[in-house]
């Protein structure tokens, strides 16, 4: 098993810094490279009933919603500027932003609570309270 390091600078984590628009969306993009998110993604995102967003891409329609991380939690974006040849060397990680929110998409459906990434973050709060001391009174 290789070992992991995660270096964060003192200002990628700072509390005034914007935090990232972060998408998640259902498919995977062969690429790794800057694009004009804003641009010809972000401009074309409208909002229809009960707060459900509407995109596309390549045009495809999308539907999604914001959701946000359970408080208390802070996501953030990390990058790994050189990979390593093997999975049994360290890797080492720099975070480059912060998140409180995710933008998730389906391609067939509105978005739901029996959405994985719902359903995991719900998991979140479960857990806390699972694994939380018990105090008796």
């Amino acid at each position: 098993m290789a070992t992991i390091h995660i270096n964060s600078g003192k200002n990628n984590l700072d509390c005034n810094k914007k935090t990232s628009n972060v998408q998640s969306l259902p498919f995977k993009i062969h690429a790794d490279c800057d694009a004009k998110v804003e641009r010809y993604f972000n401009s074309n995102i409208s909002t229809k009933k009960y707060g459900t967003l509407h995109a596309s891409f390549r045009g495809y329609p999308l539907s999604g919603k914001i959701i946000d991380l359970p408080d208390g939690y802070v996501g953030i974006v990390l990058h790994e500027s050189l990979r390593p040849e093997t999975d049994k060397c360290e890797r080492k990680f720099h975070v480059t932003n912060k998140f409180l929110k995710i933008t998730h998409w389906n391609w067939d459906k509105e978005p739901s609570d029996n959405d994985i990434i719902t359903q995991a973050l719900q998991w979140v709060d479960i857990a806390e309270v699972l694994h939380s001391p018990i105090i008796e009174e």
